[in-house]
Parts: structure tokens; sequence; C-alpha cells
């Protein structure tokens, strides 16, 4: 069972990982990300394969703990208690801004999130009492669980993932199950009623999406700005896609094509800002999770 379960009277998190500092994630802004484990999906180049499945699960206490020790530049719960009582020396405070970065954002991913709404309230709901901007990076596939979510407004940003046009056949071919094209659309149409800032994302791959799809993306993101003119979508950023850990390689997409497939959405999508982002790189390492 990949969701959180109850024990006793505390809720417990199946945690991926946490980054202390990304700089990738939230552009402008110096992040921790906080990964879930589990997702439905099954896309075939996806960099965090490992969180598909399994379970790590931690009693979300002890993870607010841990969050909220980083963030104020502790190492424990037992060291932030120490810490009101004397001034620490300049070593400590050398070893204190080496090991946390300042942050001033925080964004849950995965796997996918909301496939533990509960998890993701609370802590998203942490990292708004810690006066840090908070996102949201989801794949889509639960919108009832993403409108729950932004009513509690605990999320300041959504960072949705569109693989590809939202139509069910290439949907299909892009995460490797049905029925997902229907749930991705209407989880876009929620974050545009909502008026919550948006940022999509779109990772391209050589054999999708194609330059057309591009197109079809462009075209559906300009027809909601029109419907909800109130929301907030900030940009459609297309990434490069290469080859995850222990695949077969594959030549990446070229970036003089991905400019192609810039200037394509951008008439497409009239009014609609498109940029061509970093390289989609692996973002979550196991160690990781074990040295926070």
């Amino acid at each position: 069972m990949i969701c959180q379960r109850e024990a006793g009277d505390g809720l417990l998190v199946n945690l991926g990982g946490i980054v202390p500092l990304s700089t990738v994630d939230w552009r402008g802004r110096a992040a921790m990300v906080v990964f879930l484990r589990g997702c439905p999906l099954r896309c075939p180049h996806c960099h965090n394969y490992a969180l598909q499945t399994g379970e790590s699960n931690i009693e979300f206490h002890a993870l607010a703990s841990r969050i909220v020790c980083r963030i104020k530049g502790l190492q424990t719960p037992a060291i932030a208690f120490r810490a009101s009582t004397r001034q620490i020396s300049l070593e400590d405070a050398s070893v204190r801004a080496a090991s946390r970065p300042f942050v001033d954002a925080f964004v849950l991913s995965g796997g996918e999130p909301l496939l533990q709404p509960e998890a993701s309230l609370r802590l998203l709901g942490l990292a708004k009492s810690l006066s840090l901007a908070t996102g949201l990076e989801t794949s889509g596939f639960y919108p009832g669980r993403l409108r729950a979510l932004l009513k509690s407004d605990v999320v300041d940003r959504v960072f949705l993932d569109l693989k590809t046009e939202l139509n069910e056949p290439a949907y299909q071919m892009a995460t490797d199950i049905t029925g997902v094209a229907d749930r991705v659309r209407e989880s876009l149409e929620i974050c545009y009623q909502s008026g919550v800032a948006i940022d999509a994302r779109c990772t391209i791959f050589p054999e999708l999406p194609s330059k057309d799809q591009i197109r079809e993306i462009a075209r559906t993101l300009e027809g909601l700005s029109r419907l909800y003119p109130d929301s907030h979508l900030e940009s459609l950023t297309l990434q490069q896609g290469h080859p995850r850990e222990g695949e077969p390689w594959f030549e990446p997409v070229a970036f003089e094509e991905m400019q192609e497939m810039q200037e394509i959405a951008q008439a497409a999508g009239e009014g609609i800002a498109v940029q061509v982002g970093a390289p989609a790189v692996i973002k979550w390492a196991g160690q990781i999770a074990k040295s926070i």
C-alpha cells in the first residue's frame, strides 16, 4: 500500500527524500524540495522511477521536526533546544551555514504527491506556517484532490507536468496507462478557475511530444486563458528529455529543434510565455533521504 496510513494517532508519510536546496524547481527561488513516494503513472523515461513504488514511512511529526530544524538552520530537534539557551560558536555557525543554505520556498514533489492527500495538505500547511512560498509539482492525475488542496489556500504555485497534447492515445503512450488525459485536462481547468499561479512544463523526448502536439498544448492553454481571464498562467516551459539511469541511450532532441517548438507554441498560443528550460535532470537521490 503506497498511500499514507494511520499508526495510532500519527499520520504516516511515505517519504521519498528531501533536497535541502534546489534552484531549478522554482525559477528565481531557493527551495527545499520534499519528495513523496508513489505514483499511478509509469512514464517510460521517468527520472524519479525509483519513487514510483515502495514504502519508506515516517511519522508526520518526525518529518515536520526535520523540516523545521533544517529551515531554521539546526540539525536535530535536540540541537534546536540547546540553541535557544546558549550562543553558538563561530565554528557551529560555519557548519550550519555550509549545511543549510537559505531557502525561501518549499516544493512538494514525487512521485505524485497527491497520492497522499493528507500528507500533502499538512506539509504545505507547515511550510506556510514557516513563511515559505509553497509549490506543488503534480501530474494532474487527481483533479478532485487538487481542487480540495487549492481550496485550503496552502498552495501558491502549481507546477503541472503536461506529457503531451490532452487526448487519450497520446497520453497513454506517454504514461503507459489509460484514462489520464481527461484527468489532466480537468486539473488544468481547476488551476485556471482557482486563479493560482501555474507553471506548465513539458519534457521533450524524441518520440513524444511532436511539434504538432506542442502546438495543440499551446492552443489548449491559450483557450483556457481566454475562458478564464483572471487566471495566472506564468509560462509554458519546454525541457530537454534525457535518458534516465539504466535505460538504453537515446539522442536527446536537439536544442535547435526545441527552439522551433518554442516558436510554434508562441505562434499557436498568442500571449503565452514559452521558454526553453534547462535539461530535465535527476533531482532525487536515495542518499539524500538518509542524510536529512
